[in-house]
């Protein structure tokens, strides 16, 4: 059923009041008795038989949204929107009557997808992670940025680890990397899947889950070590007959180096060593380079020193010389480089592994970082698009579908067309026990694929959405759906909030051409329904409170 369009009023801070159909059945709200409950007691959270969906508010009625969070502190979610020209991450608050728009930062091009949204536990940061291999920090209450760092790969989603002080990333080629916070420092990596990583959620006790299109879920051990690292896997690019490394001078911006052993000296150009803070016009000594039309004496900068991830190359004297530098490159590692470093390739993973002659100097200065060790994995016989975890970390929620996630042409036809896709016994969300991987419950009703698949706070209720356009609520011992919303195209996400009262949704609204440019929902906040509520936190057993 479609939302009337005259039934949308605008209100305070954008939002729009929900009006029309859409819902299977509107179940009554959690009481305000309940609701003061939840606010007193942090961390808290409601437990029972969800019985269905209501509806609250639509934030958003314009754009393609892509990635949907929660923040597990300070009554927040966020959303990353497709604009005209850019992506955009939409923050609001949600403490009063009517939602409010507390921010809506540019984050990057059009160009490159925006999936990964996250917030910090405190809910004070928001991280993003895109296709353009950028990881980017807000604060979310001004829509500042923080901190940003490019990768190596295009990335798909983040998550910070319960205590705050760590990230993971996770690349459309299966890497998971580790940054600090708020930093953003690189601090360790795991190719944890073959594919896409399609999910990562951190359980309470620091357990990682990962999801992939290699149609696994894996549990990843956590811990800080202490590192002296004498050695980096680097991806690595041919251009032009010439190998391209991707690392930082002085801890600043990241650069670009072509690996030539001939060269006589390590070079950057002008650009990069101001980036770099190198001040070139102050610079009193110079070393002979040659260049493509004879000798340069080029500006010389005494002990620098390089990063490659975690391993550092200190004292290295840099020349500066725009000449001698190849085109589509910012430096080049020469012979001083690689008498202090060994080069191998991988050419499997298209990886160079970067070693330091001798191992790490003496008195190398210990680094911590959170390392990621595998514990399990689960397989399943379909493709995993979505992992969240309960708030007890007991219990994961997973989506999954037999068709690979994945839109092209075919898929774009079969819309248009009106073809409509097939069930399947694996086109399902699934409650997963977080320790076996045993499929404890699944309802294989969405057509086609099922893009993801959340977790209600008490592991005992699945949400799911898929490109069918339609979002399912389910709870364990009943077959059937507890409650349904339809959407006009494809939903991206539903996430439950922290305290399980409500589910937001992020869908693909279809472009209507319309005099105040308003389309049809796509950024949503549905009311959940329970059955006989209590509240359950970590020290609770749960005492009954009338809905």
């Amino acid at each position: 059923m479609k939302f009337a369009r005259g039934a949308f009023a605008l209100l305070a801070g954008g939002v729009v009041a929900v009006g029309g159909g859409g819902c299977a059945h509107a179940p009554p709200r959690v009481s305000p008795e309940l609701s003061a409950r939840l606010a007193s007691e942090p961390g808290t959270w409601v437990s029972g038989s969800a019985s269905g969906l209501g509806r609250k508010a639509v934030l958003n009625n314009k754009d393609f949204i892509w990635g949907l969070a929660f923040a597990p502190r300070g009554a927040r979610v966020a959303y990353s929107r497709l604009g005209s020209k850019s992506y955009f991450l939409s923050v609001w608050e949600l403490g009063s009557a009517e939602p409010t728009m507390l921010a809506d930062p540019a984050i990057n091009p059009y160009e490159f997808d925006v999936e990964g949204v996250a917030f910090s536990p405190d809910g004070t940061r928001v991280a993003t992670a895109g296709k353009d291999s950028v990881v980017r920090l807000f604060d979310a209450a001004t829509g500042v940025l923080v901190a940003e760092r490019r990768t190596e790969e295009p990335l798909s989603v983040v998550a910070f680890h319960p205590e705050g002080q760590w990230l993971v990333v996770g690349s459309y080629k299966g890497l998971m990397t580790v940054l600090s916070a708020p930093a953003l420092e690189y601090g360790s990596e795991e190719r944890g899947h073959l594919g896409p990583v399609t999910a990562l959620a951190f359980a309470p006790d620091g357990t990682l889950y990962s999801g992939g299109w290699d149609k696994h879920v894996r549990a990843w051990r956590t811990s800080v070590e202490g590192l002296r690292p004498g050695q980096a896997r680097m991806r690595f690019e041919r251009r032009a007959g010439s190998v391209v490394l991707g690392g930082t001078v002085n801890d600043k911006a990241p650069l670009s180096f072509a690996l030539d052993a001939r060269a006589p000296a390590l070079v950057l150009t002008s650009e990069a060593a101001a980036a770099a803070g190198i001040d070139v016009p102050f610079l009193k000594e110079t070393v002979n380079v040659p260049g493509p039309l004879g000798t340069i004496a080029a500006r010389l900068a005494p002990a620098q020193s390089l990063r490659f991830k975690s391993m550092r190359v200190e004292g290295v004297d840099v020349a500066i010389c725009d000449a001698c530098v190849p085109q589509g490159t910012q430096g080049v590692l020469g012979a001083p480089f690689s008498e202090r470093v060994d080069v191998a390739f991988d050419e499997v993973t298209q990886e160079a592994v970067l070693s330091l002659k001798g191992g790490p100097p003496e008195g190398a200065v210990t680094v911590d970082a959170l390392v990621l060790a595998r514990r399990s994995e689960f397989p399943f016989p379909a493709y995993v698009s979505d992992v969240t975890v309960d708030a007890r970390g007991q219990r994961l929620g997973v989506g999954l579908s037999e068709q690979k996630p994945e839109r092209d042409r075919g898929v774009y036809e079969r819309e248009r067309k009106g073809v409509e896709e097939p069930q399947g016994p694996f086109n399902a969300g699934a409650l997963v026990d977080a320790q076996s991987g045993q499929v404890l419950a699944k309802w294989p009703v969405h057509r086609g694929v099922v893009a993801t698949a959340a977790i209600s706070p008490d592991g005992r209720s699945l949400a799911s959405g898929g490109w069918d356009k339609r979002v399912y609520l389910f709870t364990e011992g009943d077959a059937d759906a507890r409650g349904e919303h339809r959407f006009d195209w494809s939903v991206r996400r539903v996430r439950f909030s922290p305290d399980g009262r409500w589910l937001g949704v992020a869908a693909w609204t279809p472009q209507v051409a319309s005099r105040d440019g308003d389309s049809d929902p796509a950024a949503v906040l549905l009311d959940v329904g329970y059955e006989s509520p209590t509240v359950q936190g970590p020290g609770t057993a749960g005492a009954s409170v009338a809905p």
